[in-house]
């Protein structure tokens, strides 16, 4: 800084003299509380009861991440999208879906990455969780009910992805390419 301030003004500045961050004292106290703090801290690393070792603090990190990557987050920081727009026609009202494939909202991403993380959920709780329960009818309701919401999730997102873009999603059957058996006669 002082550099740039003698190129342009060339009045010379002299040298700047900075104190360290932390005093002794400071750092007296720090290796103090330290010294004083470690037994306990590995009394607590090798009994298991750290915040590290608690699952649900690593499920709550799994789905974050999920929804995280699902939801366009990354691409709503990079290209600095608003979460919302105010409408052209009624300033007053705000505008949560943009139609067109030109532009993505903060909101379109959220809405989608949940009804993704409600259809990852309801998976894993069908793959890891049904299975505790004992009555087979008990299973059988929970998993249909698991179905019907997860169908209706993904009914939305390809509801929204169809009046975003215009291109409706339907099953391709590659008619060409069929493997058969040939039949010699």
């Amino acid at each position: 800084m002082a550099e740039f301030i003698e190129s342009k003004t060339e009045i010379p500045v002299g040298p700047s003299h900075r104190p360290p961050m932390f005093s002794t004292k400071h750092i007296s106290f720090f290796e103090a509380v330290l010294i004083i703090w470690a037994p306990f801290a590995i009394k607590k690393i090798t009994a298991g009861e750290i915040l590290l070792h608690d699952y649900k603090f690593w499920l709550f990190g799994v789905i974050f991440v999920y929804f995280f990557s699902v939801s366009g987050t990354m691409f709503n920081i990079i290209r600095k999208m608003p979460m919302f727009v105010a409408d052209r026609s009624d300033p007053t009202k705000l505008v949560f879906f943009y139609q067109g494939s030109g532009m993505q909202l903060g909101a379109e991403g959220f809405a989608v990455g949940f009804l993704y993380t409600v259809v990852g959920l309801r998976l894993a709780f069908m793959t890891h969780g049904v299975h505790e329960i004992r009555n087979v009818m008990a299973q059988r309701i929970l998993m249909a009910a698991v179905m019907i919401i997860s169908f209706w999730a993904v009914r939305k997102v390809i509801y929204l992805d169809n009046w975003k873009t215009g291109y409706g999603v339907h099953a391709y059957w590659a008619i060409g390419h069929q493997v058969g058996i040939e039949i010699a006669i």
